[in-house]
């Protein structure tokens, strides 16, 4: 029978009718393969994905095929954000098959959990072809499926061998020649990279904007950045009515998206947005700050403070409908007669500019929204008429991390006391619902039976945003939990491998899963192995500690050789890099009582550095320029630190 109905994901509910036999991954699953001696499907995807949708009607909902499933397999279904431990290692299966990975992905396990076979999408005949093939091969050629399994298991094991180390303190200047390659890689004409279909890719524009100013305009990344972030600005990838991103376009002009609304992207991107707009004052990059902001907290934001993980890609049963429009629909209330300019630029065509006669909403030109809001009020009250895309409502600490980020970045950007405050809130509520006293975390905030344990990327990107938030709220108890999350981290992932630097992806404790994976490649988020290894750097400067220090250079030196490689997928590495060791940028540490006591809060700011407040200045000395990881000797007065920072810039 199925075991669905009881699980708080909203996928796993989605598939709680299916007459498949499906039950979650757990050790009640696991173990009931190895007394039946049956082989094991493992079917991941997650709820805003469209094509699980489709193959759950083609053959998840038909009985034909479930009888067929149900004979031979025990069946498992996986959400890919509930458990990305369990989706990392079948994915890398899947690879290391040399087949195409994706959502839905389908593998098909030994009792041993070892993987033999697998594939993502299937239509209903080549799938029941599959199966009957999986199960006559178990039953002809058992010995020959545990010798592919057992090397495939032994294949996705990560260990220090895949590393060659790197002497950071004798490396040759290395950010110039990957921002060339780079930016050779990224579309002259649409920005980011130069393929279809487009993600963001949040990281890598972080780093493009890291850089120095003459570096960043003499290997044109600024212009990279401005392209990209402008032209996805005016796109369909962006919701010009109601604000946020969809997770990547189907094409290389970011005119059609594949609609699922991602939280992940969203937090990235507003960081993104509000980094960029620090550098090149553009109003269209102020817009997309506050839109998104509104869309987070209009379409995203639970009652308990945290944040939902997606929307979905369709609604009743099609993909984009919510987001589209017929020429009809919208000449009934903004007639075409006496509105030509909104049409021309939003490329509103009488017989639609996309499929099935319907309308994305895409810039021509490079116009804010507001210039055509009482157009915009109109579609957005039609809008709310109509049926909304589901909403996977999973709290995943990690997702809600980049949104903390994203809004303590956009505080900084536009100086709103109301944007602070939401960081502040979310602060809290992750604090309240995700955190634990002994300072391990929750990877969401609810679940069935027992609680998920935080993965690296949710103590790394947690603290990483807590550390950020104390450099704005200069409140002490947002680096404590940043110093205990880290600290629980070291004693929950270390790498129990001698001289291996990096941590791993999952608890070092989980005896379910048959392979020690570490994930270090950036790719739509940053790796959790980068954003610890940030981590440190700021608890080893902001609290003098050499040992946080010393641990993210061993990181930083363990994967250079390959971010040289192939830098769009280390992009946040080699952004850490620059920021830290090849183009140090100068901080101050000063006494936050002194500084508020004589009034000189705003004259700090105007130096427009990062301000770290201390505790640990030697006496009667007030202030401390830091770059990098060298200091300046510590000053008493406002002059003598105007003084040093005339000199130093």
């Amino acid at each position: 029978m199925n075991k669905l109905q009881h699980q708080v994901s909203p996928y796993l509910l989605q598939h709680q009718h299916n007459p498949v036999h499906w039950q979650p991954w757990g050790p009640e699953a696991l173990q009931q393969a190895k007394d039946e001696d049956k082989l094991i499907l493992v079917s991941i995807g997650y709820a805003a994905c469209h094509w699980c949708h489709v193959m759950e009607k083609e053959c998840f909902e038909n009985q034909e095929v479930a009888d067929l499933m149900n004979k031979y397999f025990i069946n498992i279904k996986v959400d890919r954000e509930e458990r990305p431990d369990v989706d990392m290692i079948y994915m890398d299966a899947i690879q290391q098959m040399g087949l195409s990975g994706g959502w839905p992905l389908n593998v098909f396990l030994m009792p041993s959990l070892k993987p033999f076979y697998g594939g993502t999408y299937f239509p209903k005949a080549k799938w029941m072809n599959i199966l009957s093939s999986v199960q006559n091969a178990f039953v002809e050629h058992r010995a020959e499926l545990e010798e592919s399994a057992e090397g495939f298991a032994k294949a996705i094991s990560d260990h220090a061998s895949l590393f060659q180390w790197v002497d950071l303190e004798n490396s040759p200047i290395i950010i110039p020649l990957s921002l060339k390659i780079i930016v050779g890689n990224m579309d002259p004409v649409f920005g980011g990279m130069n393929k279809a279909p487009k993600f963001p890719l949040p990281s890598l524009l972080k780093y493009l904007e890291s850089v120095p100013s003459k570096l960043g305009k003499e290997t044109q990344a600024f212009h990279a950045s401005d392209l990209q972030l402008s032209r996805m600005a005016q796109g369909g990838i962006f919701d010009q009515i109601e604000g946020g991103f969809s997770r990547y376009s189907v094409d290389s002009e970011w005119f059609a998206p594949h609609f699922e609304k991602m939280l992940y992207d969203n937090g990235q991107l507003l960081e993104v947005y509000s980094i960029a707009i620090q550098r090149a004052s553009n109003p269209i990059f102020s817009e997309v700050i506050l839109q998104t902001i509104h869309f987070l907290k209009s379409e995203l934001l639970a009652e308990n403070g945290l944040y939902y993980a997606s929307l979905d890609a369709d609604s009743e049963g099609e993909e984009g409908l919510f987001y589209t429009w017929t020429f009809e629909e919208i000449n009934e209330f903004i007639p075409y007669s006496t509105n030509p300019e909104f049409y021309k630029t939003y490329q509103i065509l009488p017989n639609g500019n996309w499929e099935g006669g319907r309308n994305i909403l895409f810039k021509k030109d490079a116009l804010r929204n507001y210039t055509f809001k009482n157009e915009i009020d109109l579609l957005k009250g039609i809008r709310k008429g109509r049926i909304r895309p589901e909403t996977d409502t999973k709290q995943i600490l990690a997702w809600n991390a980049y949104v903390l980020s994203g809004l303590t970045a956009a505080y900084q950007a536009l100086y709103s006391a109301e944007i602070k405050q939401d960081a502040l809130y979310l602060a809290e509520a992750i604090e309240n619902h995700l955190l634990n006293s002994d300072g391990s975390c929750l990877h969401q905030a609810s679940y069935f039976g027992s609680p998920i344990d935080g993965f690296l990327d949710d103590y790394a990107a947690t603290a990483l945003a807590f550390i950020q938030l104390y450099l704005v709220s200069f409140d002490k108890k947002h680096l404590d939990l940043a110093n205990q999350l880290v600290e629980k981290a070291t004693e929950l992932f270390e790498s129990k491998e001698d001289n291996f630097a990096l941590y791993l992806y999952a608890q070092n404790k989980n005896n379910e899963l048959i392979a020690d994976k570490v994930e270090f490649t950036d790719s739509v988020c940053p790796s959790s192995n980068s954003m610890i290894c940030e981590s440190l750097l700021w608890l080893g400067l902001i609290q003098s500690k050499v040992e946080c220090s010393m641990r993210a250079q061993q990181m930083l030196e363990t994967v250079m050789s390959k971010a040289q490689s192939n830098p769009a997928y280390f992009s946040n590495w080699l952004r850490i890099y620059s920021q830290w060791f090849e183009n140090p940028q100068a901080m101050i540490k000063f006494n936050l009582t002194y500084v508020e006591n004589q009034g000189l809060m705003d004259s700090l700011r105007a130096l427009k550095s990062t301000l770290i407040p201390v505790e640990n200045l030697p006496e009667n000395k007030h202030f401390l320029v830091c770059v990098g990881n060298h200091c300046l000797a510590p000053v008493s007065t406002w002059d003598e630190l105007e003084t040093q920072w005339k000199e130093l810039i």
